[in-house]
């Protein structure tokens, strides 16, 4: 890890910013391959013609806030001051901010389509001889189908959103360096 810690703050924000847009690119991909359909608007410019999927706006509104966000996680964890009063503990901070806000914008970016799917009722029925998880695999999937009924429209927007606030929110709380009373 590099010792300066504008690099620091950089490669954070600029690494992380990279995980989540693979991430969002890789949900886009998943919900076209399933029906969802892409909308092209088209713009001219006198002879020029550009055309913009409309389903990628969304992702860079994720691109965007996550760069802002966590560009501004590791300035805090990395204040503006000398070397001699920088925290050894910030780096280790910022990494597990990173991977459980990585950890936490997956699963609520993926996890509605996880529980859909078949495989996770096969394997879910083959531990179904204990009535709890039973009974939590029905509550579940009594959840999962109101939210599957959605339009297709819908489920993304919504998956987009609630990952990204998510995100956030952790990033917010986890992300900022402990205060310390100078001795």
């Amino acid at each position: 890890m590099p010792k300066n810690p504008t690099s620091i703050r950089l490669s954070a924000a600029i690494g992380t910013t990279a995980a989540i847009f693979m991430l969002d690119w890789f949900f886009l991909s998943y919900m076209t391959s399933k029906g969802f359909e892409l909308k092209v608007h088209e713009f001219t410019f006198s002879t020029f013609k550009f055309a913009l999927p409309l389903q990628w706006l969304p992702v860079a509104g994720v691109v965007l806030v996550s760069l802002v966000v966590w560009y501004e996680v590791s300035l805090t964890m990395f204040p503006r001051r000398s070397s001699i009063e920088q925290d050894n503990l910030a780096s280790i901070r910022l990494v597990r901010a990173v991977v459980m806000a990585l950890a936490l914008f997956a699963c609520l970016l993926y996890l509605p389509y996880i529980v859909g799917s078949d495989w996770f009722w096969t394997k879910l029925s083959g531990a179904s001889t204990v009535s709890q998880i039973r009974d939590f695999g029905l509550s579940l999937l009594n959840t999962d189908q109101a939210v599957m009924a959605l339009d297709q429209i819908w489920q993304y927007s919504i998956s987009q959103s609630v990952a990204l606030m998510g995100m956030v929110i952790f990033a917010w709380v986890f992300g900022r360096s402990p205060k310390r009373i100078r001795r």
